[in-house]
């Protein structure tokens, strides 16, 4: 059996080029800092600059730009197999563009004959940029081929989740299970961009507020949502709105279990979520309802008494399969 790679190799492993690029940041600052103007140029239109940052000011956002991506990215690449492989090779490939793309800034600014307005942003920066990510993309995709991770959101450290069992239904009983859960901080979200688009409707035109109001609803909308067990399936709606809403008919479930999901390291954050072999409506930690369909791929359900749900499921899942010696109908004998 081979043994799984520990949460603290990845961590490391998904750090070590943040750290890097932190280390080669402030160096170079450092270096540099008595040619650089005060502000610096830091956003071009082309070639020509058309925003400018404190100097010491630029330097605490990059810093902090670079930390914060990294504490993200080792939070998701500690967690489940194919999603932490991904984000290793994702947090590769995004911490060679935007290193390289600040250091492109520091160059250009120290090459500046008198101020921050001369500086010019030549193409072939961002284009070395770019590939710089892809490379890094390449290294950090390399070095996970040989680790071996759960890859499945059916284990943590290689264990099952909790075995549900079964609902003692008599033979033509049916049952129902219904809850509604909510998410605290996305539902503040919303209702923070829905005023703030309000807010700015009067100052900066409604170009942009409605955009900014119509997205807070929709943060809204998938802040709460009704999940429904039954003979029907599994049933997951907006307690809201008619969308969004998902239906999987018992005929496309081969299992249903209990288990424990971290929305960061599972998912990626919270809401309804995609990732490799898995969809996921994530609405806060804890223990969810997960269902594995017919074809392999998984979907998860964070809510309260999921082992209920769960268990009332794989009492359902065996009433749609054909009975035991039956043979397919044939299709020139149906009416």
């Amino acid at each position: 059996m081979k043994q799984m790679t520990g949460r603290g190799t990845m961590a490391a492993l998904t750090a070590l080029p943040f750290a890097v690029a932190l280390v080669v940041e402030l160096v170079l600052f450092a270096v540099l800092r008595d040619r650089l103007p005060d502000p610096l140029a830091t956003h071009f239109a082309g070639t020509v600059p058309d925003g400018f940052t404190g100097r010491t000011g630029f330097a605490a956002l990059s810093a902090g730009l670079t930390v914060g991506t990294g504490a993200l990215f080792v939070l998701a690449g500690t967690r489940r197999g194919t999603f932490a492989r991904w984000s290793v090779v994702t947090g590769y490939g995004t911490v060679g563009l935007v290193a390289s793309a600040l250091v492109s800034v520091l160059l250009v600014n120290a090459d500046a004959t008198d101020a921050a307005a001369d500086a010019r942003m030549p193409l072939w920066h961002l284009i070395a940029a770019l590939l710089v990510g892809v490379v890094l993309g390449l290294v950090g995709w390399l070095a996970t081929r040989r680790l071996t991770l759960p890859d499945s959101l059916s284990g943590q450290d290689g264990r099952d989740g909790a075995d549900t069992g079964r609902l003692d239904l008599a033979d033509g009983e049916v049952a129902g299970w219904t809850r509604t859960v909510s998410s605290g901080p996305l539902a503040l979200l919303g209702l923070a961009l829905a005023v703030l688009g309000c807010a700015l409707a009067v100052p900066v035109g409604w170009p942009v507020a409605v955009p900014l109001a119509l997205l807070g609803l929709l943060v809204l909308s998938f802040s709460r949502a009704t999940i429904t067990v039954g003979p029907g399936g599994l049933g997951v709606s907006s307690a809201a709105l008619p969308r969004p809403r998902m239906r999987v008919p018992l005929a496309d479930m081969s299992e249903a279990s209990s288990r424990p999901v971290s929305p960061l390291g599972d998912f990626g954050g919270w809401g309804w979520r995609i990732r490799p072999g898995a969809t996921g409506i994530i609405l806060r930690s804890g223990e969810a309802l997960v269902v594995k369909r017919a074809n392999g791929r998984e979907i998860a359900v964070t809510v309260d008494d999921s082992a209920t749900a769960a268990a009332l499921l794989n009492s359902l899942i065996p009433r749609t399969a054909p009975p035991a010696g039956s043979a397919p109908a044939d299709a020139s004998t149906r009416p």
